[in-house]
């Protein structure tokens, strides 16, 4: 078993890590997808069914 032990010491590493990973092509399309669309929740209230509209943004 693996215990974590809370330290008041800085976290310190002579590594860099800000390296970004590159996306795959499908999550890049769905971030692509997000970025160009505007999502809409409706929701029913007699019925409480939740719809999604989704609008392609005119640049």
């Amino acid at each position: 078993m693996g215990y974590a032990i809370i330290s008041d010491q800085p976290f310190i590493t002579t590594k860099d890590l800000s390296v970004k990973k590159k996306l795959s092509p499908e999550a890049r399309a769905r971030r692509e997808f997000f970025n160009s669309h505007r999502f809409y929740f409706e929701t029913d209230p007699s019925t409480g069914k939740v719809q999604l509209k989704a609008e392609k943004i005119e640049k």
